[in-house]
Formats: structure tokens, C-alpha cells, sequence
């Protein structure tokens, strides 16, 4: 999966600024950032929902702007915002999707994986019937269901409980081990260096930093990846101190 010098402009306004990433087969690549720093956008670039103005996405060799068919059956691509049919019951949309792919998997691969996420007493109701977390839980069902090689989940676990967080975690490791390439991004500090193999880090559509976490804690004198991160990334500590003098 690589980026290259890829930008995308909205209104007339450049939110991702020539960047250029690539991430190896066998790989975790954690993709972390502010709000609005263009995270979204490059991960919708993997299946050409948006297409870069200048530069090149390519997907296994495959340039996404030209043959974005083909670029969305390899990648397994979860949106920050769940996109289901919620008038159809979790297993028919999952039925359905998997129809798409033309996959069809085991009682048992399909069982383990809806336990894992911790779907069992919601198979049956209708995907509008779900909380938030729930509707992303279907999303990633899908997803591990397809077992593709490439991965692009952007917040794979915002909404996920302890537990379901655990098995995404487990199952994402799983995947890189076994030679697919995985970006993921997530704002949760623990989880990215626990599943990490390299950080980049985006701020203001560029690429600011990137290595691995040690690299990266490397730059502040060995210090956490959360003080990298909030330096790197404009964060003043006057804003602490706003916020404390709100409860004097």
C-alpha cells in the first residue's frame, strides 16, 4: 500500500499536502493525528471514495484512481463513520456484504467471529436498532469475515468495549503476522504502541514524524509518545492551565 506525494484540496483549500507513506505486507502502521489533520480523507483515498488532485494511491500494485474496482475488493476498509443498511437484521447485511466478495465462510469462522466482537444477542435485530459501537462491531465483522490482505481502518476501535477492543487488537497483530499490511488510525495513545510496527504522525496535511514508537519517543529524550505527539502537533500547555483555572 503506498502513498505518493498525494494532495487534496477542499473549497479551494489544500487538506493533504504531498504526502507520500508506505506500508509493507507484515506491517502495522499506525496513523495518528488531530481532528481535521487528513487522516480521513487519505484512508478514503484507499478505495477512491476521493481521488488526490496530484500524486498516485496504489493498493498491491494496483493504481487505485484507475481501476478503484479492483483496489476495494483487495483492501478491508472501515470508515471513522458507520456506513450499513439499517433496515436490514446484522445477519443479513453481513450475509449480504460477504455476497458482494463472493465469500462464504465456515458456521464456525462466522460464530467465532461475531463472539469475538461480542454480536451473539444481536444477530437478529435490525442494524437501526444498535448503538454506535454496535453498528462499527457489523462493520468489522464483515471485514474479518473477507480476511483480505490489506487493512485501512480509520478509528477501528472508537466505540468498542474492553473486550471486543482486545480481540480487534489480537486480530489485527494476527493479520500483519500472517503478511497483510495494515493502517490503522486510532486515538488512543496505549492501543497504537501496543500494536504498532511504525507511527506516522499527520498534522496540518503533512507528515510530521514517523518511526517506530521507540524512534519516535526517541525525539523527546526518551520520553512517552503522548508528549511527542502533543508536541509535534501544536499543543500548548496554556491550554491545561485554561482549563484548570474553569474549576476555581
Amino acid at each position: 500500500m503506498e502513498y505518493v506525494r498525494v494532495w487534496k484540496y477542499y473549497g479551494g483549500k489544500p487538506v493533504v499536502k504531498g504526502v507520500s507513506l508506505k506500508v509493507k505486507g507484515g506491517e502495522v502502521r499506525v496513523l495518528l493525528g488531530p481532528n481535521g489533520s487528513g487522516k480521513s480523507t487519505l484512508f478514503k483515498m484507499s478505495v477512491g471514495v476521493v481521488k488526490p488532485e496530484q500524486g498516485m494511491v496504489k493498493i498491491d500494485g494496483v493504481n487505485v484512481v484507475e481501476d478503484p474496482i479492483t483496489a476495494r475488493r483487495i483492501v478491508g476498509y472501515m470508515p471513522e463513520d458507520p456506513l450499513v443498511y439499517e433496515s436490514l437484521e446484522v445477519v443479513e447485511y453481513i450475509e449480504f456484504i460477504l455476497s458482494v466478495y463472493g465469500v462464504t465462510p465456515s458456521r464456525e469462522k462466522f460464530t467465532t467471529v461475531i463472539k469475538a466482537l461480542g454480536l451473539e444477542e444481536h444477530v437478529g435485530k435490525l442494524i437501526g436498532e444498535l448503538s454506535h459501537g454496535n453498528k462499527r462491531k457489523v462493520m468489522l465483522a464483515t471485514i474479518m469475515l473477507r480476511d483480505p490482505q490489506v487493512l485501512v481502518l480509520d478509528e477501528a476501535f472508537s466505540g468498542l468495549d474492553i473486550g471486543s477492543a482486545r480481540a480487534v487488537k489480537a486480530w489485527v497483530k494476527s493479520k500483519a503476522e500472517s503478511g497483510a499490511a495494515v493502517l490503522i488510525s486510532t486515538h488512543i495513545l496505549p492501543i497504537a504502541e501496543a500494536i504498532a510496527d511504525k507511527v506516522t504522525i499527520i498534522y496540518d496535511g503533512r507528515v510530521v514524524a514517523e518511526g517506530t514508537p521507540e524512534e519516535l519517543r526517541g525525539l523527546e529524550g526518551g520520553r512517552e509518545l503522548e508528549e511527542v505527539y502533543l508536541k509535534l502537533t501544536g499543543y500548548s500547555s496554556e491550554i491545561e492551565e485554561l482549563v484548570r483555572a474553569l474549576t476555581m
